[in-house]
């Protein structure tokens, strides 16, 4: 069911056609906010996984993984040559809170 609704929504945002967006604007259909949301939501998923498999509690590691994913996302932000984008912060605070709703939800 989690393999089909992941294809879903995969095949839903592929499907949208992509427009450039300025670096400071949050486009969903653009390429390099999808790979924010992605990477934060990927690497908070893993560590948390990864940190309640080690008997750390599941809120416990969700911080744990919240923290270092948006520490590692505003320091890239923040050496960024082209300059600090705030619609890239918000594609590393969905997909951080879509990681942490997830673990919560399946239980993982």
């Amino acid at each position: 069911m989690r393999t089909l609704a992941t294809a879903a929504l995969i095949a839903t945002v592929a499907a949208q056609p992509v427009s450039p967006a300025r670096a400071d604007d949050f486009d969903p259909r653009d390429v390099d906010k999808q790979a924010h949301l992605a990477v934060s939501y990927g690497l908070t998923l893993t560590i948390a996984v990864i940190a309640s498999h080690h008997d750390v509690p599941r809120w416990q590691a969700v911080a744990i993984a919240a923290a270092t994913t948006l520490v590692l996302a505003t320091t890239k932000e923040l050496t960024d040559d082209t300059g600090y984008s705030w619609g890239d912060q918000a594609a590393n605070a969905i997909g951080t809170g879509t990681a942490a709703l997830v673990v919560f939800a399946f239980e993982l």
